[in-house]
């Protein structure tokens, strides 16, 4: 049977919003969950472009139930930062506030920091939004070089982004950003939602693909693992064909798991631990 490793399982904190960091952390103790993918949002860590919340205390948390943070990623697209802003002052305030997610991860222990294409104006150039992106990320990436941090790029629905929304135009901002502090990485709800497979993204990045926000999408919504439509034995099967051990984030991000997150999130382990195989997560 194909199987991943528990070094490889990554939880997220996103449909805890509602509940308090305490919650969140308590019951990743609950399930044995080690690691985990930390969301900026301020109910949990506040994160902004003149800096971060008291990092100190968060450690001490993260001490306290046995979690370590992994991985950052900072809210953008529907929030007030994003990668390709038109405005030169929210641009500016933009990269600033990547940055920070960039020094948060280093005093965390993190070696990534999630990213993405941001969105330009849909009446505006095609290229001048392009380029816009491009520059900013490649700005970002010299920030993290000097972090010795990664930053993961994922590609994003089209009706999220109208830049980097399926594997070519992933594909072409690599290439063009040609940094080596930027990686790549899937987002299966985006993939299976531009009708990519696994497969066709690992022939396209190999060593490069170095992180996944790993879901069970119908393709389109952001479920736990018994939720869609998705082959966790098929996608392992890939991942294990080239020799992937990366982390598997477990973005739970709908709005139907965010009354009762833990709940989901016994559910979701359930389904995972029956391929996992060096350790049987506890999910009750």
């Amino acid at each position: 049977m194909a199987t991943i490793k528990r070094k490889q399982l990554v939880n997220m904190n996103q449909h805890y919003r509602r509940f308090s960091l305490d919650y969140f952390l308590a019951c990743q103790q609950k399930l044995g969950v080690e690691q985990i993918e930390l969301w900026c949002g301020a109910s949990h860590f506040m994160l902004d472009h003149e800096g971060y919340g008291d990092v100190t205390g968060l450690r001490a948390k993260l001490r306290n139930y046995g979690v370590k943070v992994v991985t950052v990623t900072a809210p953008s697209i529907a929030y007030q930062y994003q990668y390709a802003s038109q405005e030169p002052d929210h641009l500016e305030y933009s990269f600033r506030y990547f940055s920070n997610a960039i020094h948060l991860a280093v005093e965390l222990g993190a070696d990534r920091v999630v990213v993405n294409s941001g969105w330009g104006y849909v009446d505006e150039d095609e290229e001048k939004m392009w380029n816009r992106s491009r520059d900013h990320l490649h700005r970002l990436c010299k920030v993290a070089e000097g972090e010795g941090v990664f930053l993961a790029m994922e590609s994003l629905r089209d009706d999220e982004s109208n830049l980097v929304n399926n594997l070519e135009s992933t594909g072409r901002m690599f290439k063009e950003i040609n940094h080596p502090n930027l990686k790549v990485m899937v987002d299966n709800i985006a993939t299976g939602a531009a009708g990519e497979s696994l497969d066709d993204w690992f022939q396209a990045f190999g060593k490069n693909l170095i992180h996944m926000h790993f879901l069970d999408g119908d393709p389109w919504l952001h479920n736990i693992w018994g939720d869609g439509n998705t082959s966790l034995a098929e996608q392992i099967s890939t991942m294990n064909k080239y020799n992937f051990d990366g982390y598997l984030v477990q973005e739970v991000a709908d709005e139907h798991y965010f009354t009762d997150p833990f709940a989901a999130d016994k559910l979701n382990f359930r389904v995972l631990e029956r391929f996992i195989e060096d350790w049987p997560i506890r999910s009750s």
